[in-house]
């Protein structure tokens, strides 16, 4: 199917509709601007793998907002995913001078630190529901890795929405099939560390 094609217009655009990019970079500045977030004390100094040089700090001062909303949207694609899957996802090439360069994992205590509050926040949680509709949620039960709440769902949809109605169609699907096209690994999509726009 084409990328390029748009949403049915018979229901609201949801988080799977958006390009990554700006999507990301609403809802970090949805997490910056509510104030239930806090950034630690470490995100001034602290380097986000052990294959980076430079804290993301360096670059951008929030950071760590953007991290945030990577792994939130993360967890809503791809339910079930823990602090292995998503430092896997966010890791890169380390460069080891002339010797052959290796894969190397991202830094699990930033990924720990940013779960812990989204967790707090009822973004995402460990136990899995059968029934996101179901207020009572009598169906939960515990499974490995994070999940996405109701509340959690209808947080990221409703910025997800916003950002549907107010970007430009001809941007928008530019956009969108740019990184069909070029499946750009999440971190190089949210980070922009001066490398380009694109979750450190």
């Amino acid at each position: 199917a084409d990328v390029r094609t748009p949403p049915k217009m018979s229901r609201a655009a949801t988080v799977k509709d958006v390009p990554a990019g700006p999507f990301i970079k609403s809802l970090a500045a949805h997490f910056k601007d509510g104030g239930q977030m806090e950034v630690p004390d470490f995100a001034e100094y602290i380097k986000t793998a052990p294959f980076k040089e430079l804290s993301p700090y360096m670059y951008n001062q929030d950071w760590y907002f953007v991290r945030a909303a990577s792994i939130a949207r993360k967890i809503y694609l791809f339910e079930g995913m823990g602090v292995g899957g998503l430092a896997k996802v966010y890791g890169g090439r380390a460069q080891r001078g002339t010797r052959k360069a290796h894969y190397k994992r991202a830094a699990r205590g930033v990924i720990r630190h940013i779960l812990k509050q989204l967790g707090e926040m009822k973004i995402v949680s460990t136990e899995k529901y059968t029934n996101l509709k179901e207020k009572k949620r009598l169906d939960a039960k515990k499974e490995k890795g994070r999940y996405i709440t109701a509340h959690g769902k209808r947080e990221l949809d409703t910025i997800a929405k916003q950002l549907f109605n107010k970007l430009p169609r001809a941007e928008f699907y530019d956009i969108k099939y740019q990184e069909a096209k070029e499946e750009p690994m999440e971190d190089e999509v949210a980070e922009g560390e001066g490398e380009g726009e694109g979750e450190q």
